[in-house]
């Protein structure tokens, strides 16, 4: 099953075959909005609106946790996240997409694992995780292939700079940014990935 997270256009009711609603509670607080249940294309798939289909959950106050957790909880094997973003490079341009591979956290007020020892319910102990690679391989192989197929225009890969929010970063930020080698900066991508 795979889990879609996004926001805008993604809670069009002709999206979703069999669409149904399910309000949940997960060890770490409610998400941020209705699961919907539903097919894409005889795929079973679970949407979430990350900032809430109203988008009124600025992304620092984004219960990621919780969001993750659901899914799981749902039976989603995979995740899906599409995140807006700005370009910081001249040939991305407005409609691409572009396929991360790699980020860098610029975040600070984000709980940022699921081991945090205080949560009931929760995971015990401590969980040292690598972050390389940030994201599945395979995964970013169909999507690659997928977006060929329908001929839309794609990056094959890309570090985004997730910045804390809501604010966009400051014209120097982002030239600190370009400096770095980052392709995107956004306010959603961490600690979603991890």
């Amino acid at each position: 099953m795979i889990g879609i997270i996004g926001g805008t256009g993604l809670d069009n009711p002709d999206l979703l075959e069999a669409r149904r609603e399910e309000y949940v509670e997960t060890v770490f607080g409610k998400p941020s909005d209705a699961l919907i249940h539903g097919k894409i294309g005889g795929v079973e798939c679970v949407i979430l609106a990350r900032h809430g289909r109203k988008h009124d959950v600025s992304p620092t106050n984004v219960n990621y946790r919780a969001n993750i957790w659901a899914l799981k909880e749902a039976g989603c094997t995979h995740i899906i996240a599409s995140t807006a973003c700005g370009s910081l490079k001249e040939e991305i341009v407005p409609g691409d997409l572009v396929i991360l591979d790699s980020f860098i956290d610029r975040t600070s007020k984000r709980e940022l694992t699921f081991f945090d020892q205080k949560t009931p319910g929760g995971p015990s102990g401590i969980c040292h995780i690598p972050m390389e690679h940030a994201y599945d391989d395979a995964t970013r192989k169909i999507l690659m292939q997928t977006a060929k197929e329908l001929g839309i225009k794609f990056h094959p890969s890309g570090t985004s700079v997730c910045v804390e929010g809501p604010r966009f970063s400051t014209r120097a930020e982002s030239n600190v940014f370009r400096s770095w080698g980052a392709a995107t900066v956004n306010m959603t991508t961490v600690p979603e990935v991890r």
